[in-house]
């Protein structure tokens, strides 16, 4: 991996503050370069803001869903890549799903602005920063690397399935809408809380799991006791199961988040999950 010093950088900054050295790629391509003028919205400086862990106490922190600047630590407390995005939760999910041995921790700071301009140029700004404090580009914002290009978006920011619209159900139950779900979706995941935000670190371990599978499923937050009233306990006893997550493969109970790493291990859960998307 070509890694870009601070004799690169320094010259081509102090020329041009707003500028990087020819082939580190900004988070937005465009034709034209943002001069000086365009204004630096995120005042909060990367050394200044504050690491918080990816995971802690076994449960996933909580991240702002507004735009901003965003740099990721391995576990080494290495600083990895630093991003803009328009939903930082999003980002970070996405990075957590493609990466997780590289996404241990996060620094972030809310940009007002968040045009291209607005949200290009606070990444600049803790680009320099970084490259000033380390004399090095962070290794996945240097040119070639696209490892950080998250492939997953989409499946990251896939709304959860509700049992219900909010309003009180009439001539079904709960166990029936259950077995509607698991039968007409190939692959269907009972979780606490959200794809972006598992609330849990076995609900967290299992969208894991199906996330390096690239595999296509649905999610059902059992927490969300509004659309899903009654749903924590029904999925319980409709599985004869007493914990949660719970996975279901064509219609059938797989398991939780263990036995779901044990078939990992063996290949079984690959397996199964192909034939169940190749039946899809």
């Amino acid at each position: 991996m070509q890694t870009l010093t601070r004799k690169h950088m320094l010259p081509a900054m102090q020329a041009h503050p707003m500028r990087l050295p020819r082939g580190v790629v900004a988070p937005f391509s465009a034709p034209k370069i943002f001069l000086a003028r365009s204004s630096v919205v995120s005042k909060a400086s990367l050394r200044d803001t504050k690491v918080v862990p990816v995971m802690e106490k076994g449960e996933l922190n909580q991240f702002p869903g507004s735009a901003g600047v965003y740099a990721i630590y391995d576990k080494a407390g290495a600083l990895q890549f630093i991003g803009i995005s328009r939903k930082v939760a999003n980002s970070v999910a996405a990075h957590m799903q493609e990466l997780p041995d590289l996404t241990a921790a996060v620094k972030y700071s809310i940009v007002d602005d968040a045009t291209r301009e607005g949200l290009t140029s606070a990444w600049k700004a803790w680009v320099e920063e970084a490259v000033a404090e380390t004399g090095d580009i962070p290794p996945g914002n240097a040119p070639g690397e696209t490892k950080w290009q998250s492939r997953s978006v989409a499946r990251a920011t896939k709304p959860e399935i509700r049992l219900t619209a909010g309003k009180p159900i009439t001539g079904i139950t709960i166990a029936d809408l259950i077995d509607r779900i698991v039968k007409e979706n190939p692959v269907v995941v009972f979780v606490k809380g959200t794809r972006q935000q598992p609330q849990c670190g076995f609900s967290f371990k299992m969208l894991n799991m199906l996330n390096t599978l690239k595999v296509d499923y649905e999610v059902v937050n059992v927490l969300d006791d509004f659309h899903n009233p009654g749903l924590r306990e029904a999925i319980k006893t409709y599985s004869q199961w007493p914990t949660i997550p719970q996975l279901y493969v064509k219609g059938e109970f797989v398991g939780g988040a263990d036995i779901a790493e044990q078939m990992l291990g063996t290949g079984e859960l690959q397996t199964l999950l192909r034939a169940a998307m190749q039946k899809s």
